[in-house]
């Protein structure tokens, strides 16, 4: 009797009118790539995610000119691997057979169900309405409390045809990073930075892009603290320590981007 009833209930779901199914997916890599449109400011996206689903494998291509959205998903699959796809109920058997699938990025949605709203927070009490967007893919990120520093550090990138975000905020710097990672070649983070431990800093990076070089500043003959960092970050290749020297600053980042590429 219960299989019955079952059937009767999907036969009554798949022949309802207007309906859409929600497939729960789990994320596996995202790819993302944004250009300038030909005589225009606005971006030209490619957007696509890579999941695992009941239905196996498949690659969703993002459409929609919702940026803000945007932002907010590449936050949300950053932190959580799996997520809802709202699939109309008549393009449900094309969704089960396509391995790659077109689908508007609104109808993407958290596991609870509730749609994205502007007002929620990306982390840490920054909202998403707080990170800049950056044009451009040739910007290294540096955080460092001391002013007269990361001005230093700022000038030896610029020389070198890069674009400096420098930040003080923790947090905030976190965020701009985790919106659009693929606008940095590097990271430089100083051994001490406010607000948030920098290993804890360093670890978050690492989860949004494992392969992003990142220059651990430990300062001049303290080794304790890079001996610290030594044994937190032993297997990850991308993490260089050493201190900061301005004179070889510049060959030091040409090989750590190098390496990247």
């Amino acid at each position: 009797m219960k299989k019955i009833f079952l059937f009767i209930l999907t036969i009554l779901l798949i022949s309802s009118p207007g309906r859409a199914r929600d497939f729960m997916v789990e994320f596996v890599e995202e790819n993302y790539k944004e250009i300038t449109k030909a005589y225009s400011n606005d971006p030209l996206i490619y957007h696509s995610i890579q999941v695992d689903s009941q239905a196996g494998p498949k690659l969703l291509i993002l459409t929609g000119d919702n940026l803000e959205y945007r932002k907010w998903l590449r936050h949300y699959i950053a932190a959580n691997k799996k997520f809802i796809t709202r699939v109309p109920d008549n393009e449900n058997d094309r969704f089960i057979s396509s391995k790659a699938y077109e689908i508007d990025v609104i109808n993407i949605h958290p596991v609870n169900g509730k749609k994205w709203t502007s007002d929620i927070p990306i982390s840490e009490g920054v909202a998403t309405s707080d990170v800049t967007a950056i044009e451009g893919n040739n910007h290294i990120l540096v955080i460092d409390s001391n002013e007269k520093r990361s001005q230093l550090i700022s000038t030896v990138i610029s020389n070198m045809g890069y674009t400096a975000i420098v930040s003080q905020n923790s947090a905030q710097a976190l965020n701009s990073f985790r919106v659009q990672p693929e606008k940095f070649k590097m990271v430089i983070v100083n051994h001490e930075i406010p607000k948030m431990k920098t290993e804890n800093f360093v670890d978050h990076i690492l989860k949004i892009d494992p392969k992003i070089p990142i220059l651990v500043e430990t300062g001049y003959k303290n080794q304790t603290i890079k001996n610290k960092f030594l044994t937190k970050f032993s297997g990850a290749g991308s993490v260089v320590l050493k201190p900061v020297v301005l004179k070889d600053l510049q060959n030091t980042i040409t090989k750590l981007v190098k390496e990247k590429v």
